[in-house]
């Protein structure tokens, strides 16, 4: 958590001179540095698989999605958003079994 600060608070000069940051955490950061699992799909198939992908994260008793679409401009995924819900609502909503397609 501390380096995503560090992160945002070192593009923090860009946004503030009206450049737009094209990618805020391109997924080779991500794969290195937050513990996570692969999936081969995201809930709710979006984005589909050839438009981009997920990876999940358990902590504690909450469940973290974390959504990355391809970019062209910056020539890697990117992450778009993140999804935190407890454990027995993320069930609920995606169901009890998985099935890699």
């Amino acid at each position: 958590m501390k380096r995503l600060a560090v992160l945002a608070f070192g593009l923090l000069p860009l946004a503030a001179h009206g450049q737009q940051v094209q990618c805020w955490l391109p997924y080779p950061g991500f794969e290195e540095r937050i513990p996570h699992l692969d999936i081969a799909r995201c809930p709710g198939d979006d984005p589909a698989p050839a438009d981009g992908h997920c990876r999940i994260m358990l902590d504690r008793g909450d469940v973290l999605v974390y959504f990355f679409r391809n970019d062209p401009a910056a020539g890697m995924p990117c992450l778009v958003r993140i999804l935190r819900q407890d454990f027995n609502s993320f069930v609920a909503m995606n169901g009890t079994t998985y099935r890699e397609p």
